[in-house]
């Protein structure tokens, strides 16, 4: 298969060491001074980038290509800014403080501008299936997995996935995606053993639900759409393009408008592309009063997971002159029955893409593969993680 190189900080170092140069910092809120959670940090118009911690707290390691780029920061709820690299690097430790977003409607017809954000969305809904891969499609992932109790690493379980969709994003749809879309775990590297329902399950199912353009659903549904407040924070450059940059909130909170059975509130922003209407780039933060372990969407009869807040951050890239998922972040935190914050973590980055792979039949929710200490020792050679 085709190796595709994924310009992303958390799992791959660019160019020497000597030409890189670490930016350290903190992204704030200008008004209270705390810092904001899971700011995005990239440089503008590219895939390169980080993310704040829960506190606000970044680093990012600059390669020698992109320090005279411009650094764009984006978190939901905030105005979006621009920042040149090269005045960031000359401080030891950079704070950044952004301004929370407010709508000014003095002398603006919001009514019309929120018609044509509708009419944007619904358009880039609509060209899905031919701005993204729409016949059968295989993708290998690698996943990271990370849960932290107290500030320190409990378990990790790094992986590499085999993704198999039958119908590409011809059709899209939750259902059609669930029946179409199947996985595997091939190889699996984890620093603890499970012999639990729980543990074994590595929550692929809630990132490949992310893929909004894939199940065109809450704010990518046609029918939906009409219930979510929508605004313009921005028009910026892209990858010799330019996208609208498009905030939403669903006034109606529930399980449709926010794929999460007890969500309380939710915030998001989507990144489409004004020459073709392709969305490359979606991100939002939710909060909920409990989730269930296996998966958010679903009903819980425990406490195993109480007052929840999450970010997800899903990017598209072009491949083979059609787009695809490329990447998917899910940041968690929550407290447990026994009353202790967990931090949970888990990313999914493409390796490699295959048009009309052998399709898989099924999926494996509850990974139980054994550890090949070779493939990894040659994986982790090459990859540098």
């Amino acid at each position: 298969m085709k190796q595709i190189l994924i310009l992303f900080t958390l799992l791959l170092a660019l160019g020497s060491q000597a030409q890189n140069k670490m930016l350290k910092g903190r992204i704030v809120d200008q008004a209270t001074q705390a810092g904001i959670a899971y700011t995005n940090i990239g440089v503008e118009g590219t895939f390169y980038g980080t993310a704040s911690d829960a506190d606000g707290f970044f680093e990012l390691k600059v390669p020698a290509e992109f320090q005279t780029q411009t650094l764009f920061i984006s978190a939901v709820g905030y105005q979006n800014q621009s920042l040149r690299v090269a005045d960031l690097l000359l401080k030891d430790f950079a704070r950044i403080a952004l301004v929370e977003q407010t709508y000014d409607i003095e002398g603006i017809d919001v009514a019309a501008q929120s018609r044509v954000l509708y009419r944007i969305i619904r358009t880039a809904a609509e060209r899905v299936p031919q701005n993204y891969h729409s016949s059968p499609v295989g993708m290998t992932f690698h996943y990271l997995g990370k849960t932290m109790l107290d500030d320190s690493t409990a378990h990790i379980r790094e992986a590499i996935v085999d993704v198999t969709d039958a119908k590409g994003y011809s059709q899209p749809g939750v259902k059609d995606a669930y029946d179409s879309r199947n996985y595997r775990f091939t190889q699996v590297n984890k620093n603890f053993d499970s012999y639990s329902f729980g543990a074994d399950n590595a929550g692929f199912d809630e990132l490949l639900e992310q893929d909004l353009a894939r199940l065109s659903n809450t704010v990518f549904s046609e029918k939906l759409l009409n219930d979510y407040d929508l605004y313009l924070d921005g028009i910026s450059a892209y990858q010799g393009d330019s996208v609208w940059i498009i905030s939403y909130k669903p006034t109606k909170i529930d399980l449709a408008h926010t794929g999460d059975y007890y969500a309380t509130k939710m915030e998001g922003k989507l990144y489409i592309l004004k020459s073709n209407y392709a969305l490359v780039r979606s991100e939002c933060v939710l909060e909920a009063s409990r989730n269930n372990a296996q998966n958010r969407s679903l009903l819980s009869q425990n406490k195993d997971q109480q007052q929840v807040r999450y970010h997800l951050t899903t990017l598209y890239q072009r491949y083979g002159g059609k787009y695809l998922v490329s990447y998917l972040d899910q940041d968690k935190r929550f407290t447990n029955a026994a009353g202790q914050e967990i931090k949970l973590s888990r990313k999914a980055a493409l390796l490699d893409f295959e048009p009309s792979p052998q399709l898989l039949t099924e999926r494996q929710y509850f990974e139980n593969t054994d550890y090949n200490q070779q493939f990894w020792n040659s994986f982790h050679s090459k990859k540098k993680l």
